[in-house]
This record gives structure tokens, sequence and C-alpha cells, in this order.
């Protein structure tokens, strides 16, 4: 019993410092709100006089039951995990974003995916493997795909309509070279249903009649 209300304690703590960062998003104090919003504040508001309130009759409880070393200890620990949250928020934040992000060996098989069907569609293209691989340690979150063209003449709108129809699977990040393999001449993502939700630099893109949704 005594572990359970030190982890209540603990969690409590946690709650605590949500409760006190909506309130202070609420007032307009955050990047959240610029404006006060009274129905958060007051959402945020009750529920903190209620966590006080059940706190304060969690401590009664305790010391009727002569136990203040526990309440000191619980006491203790709903501090310091108050003050401990932040981290807590971010690890859980980092370790949701490592799950979500794609594996490199997965990225790998990707690239030989698209290099197959560039070969079968005929295009004047090669994935750019080192390039590639570099953006993807910065962006694991999608599939990063950089092209070499063979030739540095404009890219055509049938080129393109080709790469946009050419079925991946799952959501693309493309990038093609410039003739000196350093800057990309363009960047675009490619959704699973081959619509284009980012395209840089958007005087080519509009030129080969890309339209970004």
């Amino acid at each position: 019993m005594s572990l359970f209300f030190v982890a209540l304690s603990a969690a409590m703590g946690v709650g605590v410092w949500f409760l006190v960062i909506g309130i202070v998003f609420s007032i307009g104090g955050g990047d959240l709100y610029i404006v006060t919003h009274y129905d958060s504040l007051f959402f945020y508001a009750t529920l903190l006089l209620l966590c006080i309130i059940a706190y304060l009759f969690f401590a009664k409880h305790l010391m009727e039951k002569e136990l203040p070393l526990l309440l000191a200890i619980c006491f203790g620990t709903t501090v310091i995990f108050f003050f401990i949250a932040p981290w807590l928020a971010e690890a859980k934040s980092s370790v949701q974003r490592e799950l979500s992000n794609i594996s490199y060996s997965n990225h790998e098989k990707f690239m030989e995916k698209v290099e197959v069907m560039i070969d079968q569609e005929k295009l004047p293209y090669s994935v750019n493997v080192d390039k590639s691989r570099e953006r993807f340690k910065d962006i694991r979150s999608t599939n990063i795909i950089v092209l070499n063209k063979a030739s540095y003449k404009d890219i055509s709108i049938n080129d393109m309509e080709k790469l946009l129809a050419m079925t991946y699977g799952e959501r693309v990040r493309l990038g093609i070279l410039n003739e000196n393999y350093e800057n990309l001449m363009i960047d675009l993502v490619i959704d699973t249903d081959k619509s284009v939700s980012y395209c840089e630099p958007y005087e080519i893109c509009e030129d080969l009649g890309l339209e970004i949704k």
C-alpha cells in the first residue's frame, strides 16, 4: 500500500505540472494562446483545485493513520516529480519519435525498390545512395530518396509525372540533385495517395504543374 501511495504522489506531481502549464497557456502566457481563454482556464483551474483538495484529504488520512514518515516521502515525491515532469515529457516524446522512425535497414530496402522501379520505367535518373542516406539521418520519419539526373537539362513534366505515378507504397520525400551533385533542383513530398504535400522551390514546382495539397 505504501508503494501505491508513493506512485500516486508521483503521478500527482506530474499531473499538477501539466495543469499549471495549461493555466499559463490559457491566460496568454505561452505560444499556444495570445489572449486569455476563459473556458480552458476554468477547466485547468478546476482540476488543479480538485487535485489540491484530494491531496489534502490524502495527507489527513496519513496523519490519522499516524504515518508522518510516509506523508513526508509522498510529499517529497510529489515535489520531485513536479520539477522533473518537463524532462519526463521530453523523454516520452523522444521515445515516441524513435518508435515512429523508419529503420535504416528498411530505408536501404526502399532505396533498392525505387531503383528497380526507375529502371523499369526507363527514367533518366538513378538513386544517389550516399546523399539519400545523409538526408535520412536528419529526417527519419519519412523515406528519403535523392536522385541523380542522367542529363541536366530542365526536369520534364513527363519525367515528373512518371515519378509521381510510381507505386512507392508509402510517403516519400524525393529530391533531384543539380549537376554538381550538391544542391537539390527540386524537393518534394509524395504522399501515399500520390499527391504532393510539399514542394520547393515554388517556381519550378509551378512550372512542372505540381499542385500542392
